[in-house]
């Protein structure tokens, strides 16, 4: 005969037992792949920038799995070796992650980008963005705000506007902006696009420039407003922006042409994270105008103050500090310094 206290005994071991497992699980995100067999030992990577997480994982009987501990909503990002033999590199795919659990990734790892995925609230908002906008006839701006009214407790709406709210005017962009919720506007996503609206705003064209100072390649500190009575061609590059480098061709003619016979200076912000891949820059290509290099985080100047996403990026300042003119670039920057200067 069992005696009613060896059965309690049991059950309390068995009730702490499955606790203890959830309590394990529960803080956990579990990604889960579902591809063709036919990738079976095929590796699937995982990275991600912001939270520094890295994971690597081979697919068994058609499917793969990486788990990892969840600390933030984020965007962790995906990358496969089959697409990086197929296709010479890697196109990553990003899943948006807003709190513990199992999100399904369906797809194909030669076009990771094409896969569906489930589980995640915030990545179901993007699923959102996308099926509204399929066959609509305007840039989505529209469809933006609406999705993002739907969504303000979601992480996925601030991913949203951060990524694609640049088809919005600022003024829209801040008005759902300001509707999502603090904890929303706390994440990463949130802040970074809280700094993008703010810049976008205040580099709209006919905006004022505030005054902003960095230091040159010297270490000295310059002044945005010692250029006021010029036209400024303010250009924003990188080291390994490729189009950037490009693009100095035209800018060292147009500088060779204007400097000294018009009021005409051009101001190029680096935004390389390493001070030295700038330095190295600047001997290799013997930029002969003024440099910068802006801060990082969310003191950059190109972001909170120009709301720059793409490189390379261009405003014409007037002499009076008011931008006239966004991305004049090659013969388009030719032709609008001719009709402010002449030939």
């Amino acid at each position: 005969m069992i005696k009613l206290r060896s059965i309690v005994g049991v059950f309390t071991l068995s009730v702490l037992s499955f606790f203890s497992v959830q309590a394990q699980t529960s803080d956990k995100v579990v990604l889960v792949g579902k591809v063709d067999p036919k990738y079976n030992s095929t590796k699937v990577y995982l990275y991600n920038n912001i939270t520094g997480d890295n994971d690597t994982t081979v697919v068994e009987n058609g499917a793969w799995r990486i788990e990892l501990p969840f600390t933030v909503p984020t965007r962790h990002m995906l990358a496969s070796e089959a697409e990086s033999k197929k296709h010479g590199g890697y196109a990553p795919f990003g899943v948006l992650v807003d709190e513990p659990g199992t999100v399904v990734v369906e797809g194909d790892l030669e076009s990771f980008y094409t896969s569906k995925v489930s589980g995640s609230k915030s990545h179901d908002v993007l699923n959102q963005y996308f099926a509204a906008l399929e066959g609509h006839g305007d840039n989505g701006a529209a469809i933006i705000a609406e999705v993002v009214a739907k969504n303000k407790d979601v992480f996925g709406s601030a991913f949203l506007l951060e990524r694609y709210g640049k088809v919005m005017t600022p003024e829209d962009a801040l008005k759902s902006y300001e509707g999502l919720s603090s904890a929303v506007k706390q994440t990463y996503f949130g802040k970074s696009a809280g700094n993008q609206i703010k810049g976008a705003l205040l580099s709209k064209e006919g905006a004022i420039v505030k005054d902003f100072a960095l230091a040159n390649e010297k270490g000295e500190q310059l002044n945005f407003a010692s250029l006021r009575g010029n036209y400024v061609l303010l250009d924003f590059w990188a080291s390994w922006c490729g189009p950037c480098i490009e693009e100095f061709k035209t800018l060292k003619e147009v500088y060779a042409k204007y400097k000294g016979k018009a009021p005409f200076e051009i101001l190029s912000i680096s935004t390389d994270k390493s001070e030295t891949a700038w330095k190295n820059a600047l001997k290799n290509q013997q930029l002969p105008w003024l440099q910068m290099h802006d801060k990082s985080g969310d003191d950059a100047i190109a972001v909170s103050q120009f709301a720059v996403t793409t490189l390379p990026t261009t405003f014409l300042i007037g002499p009076d500090g008011k931008i006239v003119a966004k991305n004049l670039r090659g013969k388009e920057l030719e032709a609008y310094l001719v009709k402010l200067f002449g030939n």
